[in-house]
């Protein structure tokens, strides 16, 4: 058998390397059977080599081959083979002529080639000739609109708990497709919900992601001075658990990125700004950057004084968590 996994949705890529696992049958004799090579420098003869091996005790053995599809994928840097001298372009044609191979490919072998870092929509030649010659071919991108809002319920589903489809549709706003923060944030919401329907005030108040939302949120209220609406929420994040050293936290982090935004220019996509700043692949950049607009360098420079300020009265016990933060709005909301 040969299988294709590939695409941009790393959790549903690994759930169906995990459901070919299963295949083999337990543990032990799929640790025994089972062999995972580094596509990036492997060769024909050692691919060959390795799945014209029988099996132990099992029916079948899973041979997986990670980035092997990206060493060809288009804009990829072009690698040598082995040592050989040979360029991409001639390494290329033999692992496209291993078509010949798979054919008479051992019937006890599982070969998987798998990859989660590689642009579905980017030219990838070793993937288009080997394709046809494939068992099934998983591309598994990233989900959205309906796609999404259908996992998230057949996943609580799946977990024995009930959602209702407001929560389904924050929960689908706050994370979007990033499967695993979906899957952990949706195992807090059931164990903290019991038997009872997720709402979308549960969300809210459990949601990791919706208290980055509410700083977010806080941050506007703010540069817009609307001092009542920035106590509101920052009381609503308190009451939910959100501690003061926390919330001091969260807005120095959010200025600090903004201002390191202002460093790096208008000129620069918003992949790489994610890159060199470090930030995850779903952090909301577009929001960061109407705010970076919106705070002039010198009211930046107010504002982490003032965060400098709070912390000292906190940690001194010149003021109350609560009050200290009160008056550090006030005059945030001034600047």
């Amino acid at each position: 058998m040969f299988y294709i996994i590939y695409g941009d949705d790393n959790y549903r890529c690994h759930e169906t390397l995990s459901e070919i696992k299963a295949q083999l049958g337990g543990a032990d004799m799929n640790e025994i059977n089972t062999s995972v090579l580094n596509g990036k420098r492997l060769s024909i003869r050692e691919l060959s080599e390795i799945c014209d091996v029988v099996p132990f005790l099992s029916p079948s053995r899973l041979v997986i081959v990670e980035g092997l599809l990206k060493r060809f994928q288009a804009g990829e840097k072009q690698s040598r083979s082995n040592g050989n001298g040979d360029e991409n372009g001639g390494v290329l044609k033999d692992w496209q002529a291993m078509a010949d191979y798979i054919k008479g490919m051992p019937k006890t072998t599982m070969l998987v080639l798998f990859e989660t870092d590689i642009d579905p929509k980017a030219g990838n030649p070793l993937l288009k000739s080997l394709s046809p010659l494939a068992d099934k071919v998983f591309q598994l991108n990233e989900l959205k609109g309906k796609e999404l809002t259908a996992w998230i319920k057949e996943c609580t589903v799946r977990n024995k708990g009930k959602i209702s489809a407001s929560a389904v549709s924050l929960l689908a706003d706050y994370i979007g497709g990033d499967l695993w923060q979906l899957a952990g944030e949706l195992n807090k919401l059931i164990t903290y919900c019991g038997d009872r329907e997720i709402t979308d005030n549960d969300v809210r108040e459990i949601t990791s992601f919706a208290r980055e939302d509410n700083i977010f949120a806080l941050l506007d209220s703010i540069l817009d001075g609307k001092t009542k609406e920035a106590q509101i929420m920052l009381h609503r994040m308190l009451k939910y658990g959100t501690a003061a050293q926390q919330i001091l936290v969260m807005i120095e982090r959010q200025l600090s990125i903004i201002l390191r935004l202002k460093d790096i220019g208008p000129n620069v996509n918003q992949q790489e700004m994610k890159q060199r700043l470090g930030l995850h692949p779903r952090y909301p950049l577009d929001k960061t950057l109407r705010q970076a607009k919106a705070f002039p360098l010198p009211r930046l420079r107010k504002a982490f004084h003032c965060l400098l300020d709070t912390d000292i009265a906190i940690k001194t016990g010149k003021y109350e968590d609560d009050l200290a933060l009160d008056l550090m709005i006030l005059e945030l909301c001034k600047n």
